[in-house]
């Protein structure tokens, strides 16, 4: 009998049967791969499979096993653990710890696109907002105090705190330490972020040692806290020494960067006149296109005037030294606008005189010295020796000025230093560690010889809980107030900490 031949639908479907229906797919006229996305020729049964040896095709398989691996592998751990009984999926873990040190809202994972994008490319289920929150931020922040402890251990520490009010009225105090050794800097970690109900030296006092517990639950090393760093409020230091009784090893000393922003504030207040132009002059910019255009025009290179901030260190001396530097292109640039504009144009128009500029010239030669020794201790870092030697090159520098409001300027700067109550300890300090023939008197702090090697590195200023406060203000946005604040502490400590490294 004749051969009797199959229509082509059969003969496609037994090559699916044979090839498998999850690789291939057929309407009846054609074999489709669904693995490469192609029409695959079917004539004949060595067609189909020389496509199978393919490399492409091969790739494809691979990757899909691959892919329903993991899947499988994800399901039998969700299946066999949950958040509640301890045992939390990292990969949850992860998401959450990485959006928090980003600074991503924890509600981004309900946005379609981000869901899908990570869904796509992780090939895990992605869990809510409200799943990431109440099952793994607590988490999240306890790995990271976990973390401080054990870098800080038995160390030496110096502690920084200052205290902010954020944009709900909230009075916030962060408590930064650091650990303190002779061989080279160390991390400097956020420890601490609470509500203080009153801003006095009682609460103070009480989130000192809150945090100092909160480092060492088993007892606290009151010995090896060696040095206390706040700003010069009278609450900062009448808490110090109250907490002196309690840490007999502890110096407190006020940040030096606030001391040399004071004497800025002391320039400024001294030159009316420079510190009126400069306030209207930047006014004058503020929503003015036009105005722009024509300073561009006239001074493409030139960027323009600085917009100081009193509570910026030492931006105020900046600002001026930019209108020396830059003074007879900005006074031609300025006459050119219309007086009748605003009262800011008139304002500066009429301040550009011979007394200005002699004024500006004069803070420049004078009183630079200071918001350049500013930057210069705001670095992170700088051993102690060095630190005190920026402060004593500005006194030095303050003192040799002529001028009656140089004589003015650096009997500011020594009032404030002498209301420091650690300075004279840190530069006697400093002076041991540097091969000087001292003498200190050690009757009152019990420090000994290693005690004092660990004060190589300690730091001078509160930049590094300033840059915290910064952090949280950051965090606590306009459109992001409805947090609760347990919450917001967790997010701030794990954002601050990102960073840092482990020993």
């Amino acid at each position: 009998m004749p051969k009797v031949k199959c229509s082509n639908s059969v003969k496609l479907r037994g090559f699916i049967k044979e090839f498998g229906d999850k690789y291939f797919s057929t309407d009846g006229e054609i074999l489709f791969c669904k693995m490469c996305e192609v029409k695959v020729t079917a004539d004949k049964r060595f067609t189909v499979q020389q496509h199978c040896n393919t490399a492409k095709h091969r790739s494809c398989v691979n990757r899909e096993i691959t892919t329903e691996s993991r899947q499988r592998l994800l399901f039998e751990k969700s299946s066999s653990s949950s958040p509640k009984s301890g045992n939390a999926s990292e990969f949850s873990k992860d998401l959450c710890t990485m959006m928090v040190s980003s600074n991503i809202p924890l509600h981004k994972v309900d946005t379609p696109s981000f869901r899908n994008f990570l869904e796509k490319y992780t090939t895990h289920p992605i869990p809510t907002e409200s799943t990431l929150r109440k099952n793994y931020l607590t988490s999240c922040y306890d790995v990271t105090i976990n973390k401080i402890r054990n870098c800080v251990g038995n160390n030496k520490i110096w502690v920084s705190i200052d205290e902010t009010t954020d944009v709900s009225g909230r009075f916030v105090a962060n408590v930064v330490v650091g650990i303190l050794k002779d061989d080279q800097p160390r991390d400097i970690f956020l420890l601490a972020c609470e509500v203080l109900e009153k801003v006095n030296n009682s609460s103070i006092a009480v989130v000192f040692d809150n945090a100092m517990n909160l480092l060492w639950p088993n007892k606290v090393e009151r010995e090896n806290v060696l040095l206390f760093l706040t700003d010069a409020a009278p609450y900062m230091v009448k808490a110090a020494k109250g907490l002196q009784v309690l840490y007999p090893k502890m110096i407190h000393a006020t940040c030096l960067a606030h001391a040399l922003h004071r004497v800025a504030e002391e320039v400024r207040e001294s030159y009316f006149d420079v510190d009126k132009l400069i306030a209207n002059g930047k006014k004058i910019f503020v929503k003015a296109p036009l105005r722009l255009q024509k300073f561009k025009e006239e001074a493409p290179s030139l960027p323009l005037p600085p917009k100081p901030i009193l509570t910026r260190w030492g931006t105020w001396l900046d600002a001026a030294d930019y209108y020396c530097t830059h003074y007879s292109v900005i006074e031609n640039i300025f006459m050119k606008f219309d007086r009748d504009d605003s009262s800011s144009i008139r304002t500066v128009q009429n301040l550009f005189s011979s007394t200005t500029s002699r004024n500006l010239a004069y803070i420049k030669s004078n009183f630079s010295v200071i918001s350049k020794s500013i930057i210069r201790l705001e670095a992170v870092g700088m051993q102690l020796c060095n630190a005190l030697q920026i402060v004593k090159k500005v006194e030095s520098e303050l003192h040799q000025a002529r001028g009656e409001v140089s004589v003015k300027i650096s009997a500011k700067l020594q009032n404030v230093l002498q209301r420091n109550p650690g300075y004279s300890t840190l530069c006697t300090i400093s002076d041991i560690l540097c091969g000087k023939e001292v003498e200190f008197d050690n009757s009152e702090l019990e420090l000994d010889a290693s005690d004092l090697t660990c004060f190589k590195y300690a730091p001078v200023t509160s930049c590094d809980v300033e840059r915290s406060s910064s952090k949280y203000k950051a965090t606590v946005s306009d459109n992001r107030r409805s947090f609760k604040f347990e919450n917001l502490k967790m997010h701030v400590v794990i954002q601050c900490n990102s960073t840092e490294k482990e020993d």
